[in-house]
């Protein structure tokens, strides 16, 4: 496979092509991260949540070490004191849930837009550089074996248009062995790739 051409147009083509592509992805990878930034802001209630739960948790479970010095009542106290500080469990487990639903987001959020940004790079970039690169080896192949085989290849993809240049009937002086007109295909196939003749 050869990726780039040889003639110094095709190959500054190519290369922008590359670079608009890899440009592309760039851009939205920078997004994505940016996007996913920005989601993570949303931390803040839950942080929130957890130090207010676990100064409520705190809050109560001091009271209740207190109160259970208080004669005569002081267990009852103590008790029901110590069963308000799981309302601070609560709150702490509820922020730390809103913060994994948050991470969740933010994660899914930046994969979506990568993801978003790769489908035309995948269905239009990549797949006609493979297609070059094959079509090109193929041609660099050939041409070290000699004109005829190019000549073939030019005469089933090449534009009718195209092959009309070198004669009326390319295909007939093809089989009949015309060197000049097989010459002619082999260089208009060499040249709608970018390739030199030699």
């Amino acid at each position: 496979m050869r990726f780039y051409a040889e003639r110094p147009i095709r190959v500054a083509g190519q290369l922008l092509f590359d670079l608009v592509a890899i440009g592309w992805v760039a851009a939205f990878w920078w997004l994505a991260d940016r996007a996913e930034a920005a989601v993570l802001e949303l931390r803040a209630p839950g942080h929130r949540m957890i130090e207010a739960g676990g100064g409520l948790r705190t809050t109560f479970t001091d009271a209740a070490r207190t109160a259970s010095d208080v004669p005569f009542v002081g267990d009852d106290l103590a008790g029901a004191l110590g069963r308000g500080s799981s309302a601070g469990d609560v709150l702490v487990d509820a922020g730390g849930r809103v913060l994994e639903v948050i991470d969740l987001t933010a994660g899914a959020v930046s994969v979506a837009i990568v993801a978003l940004s790769l489908i035309p790079v995948l269905a239009a970039w990549l797949p006609r550089r493979i297609r070059y690169a094959r079509a090109a080896g193929q041609a660099v192949a050939m041409r070290a074996q000699g004109p005829d085989l190019l000549a073939l290849r030019a005469l089933t993809e090449l534009p009718h248009r195209r092959l009309k240049r070198v004669g009326r009937e390319p295909a007939v002086a093809w089989r009949e062995g015309d060197s000049e007109v097989i010459a002619q295909l082999a260089g208009m196939r060499l040249a709608s790739l970018g390739l030199r003749v030699s």
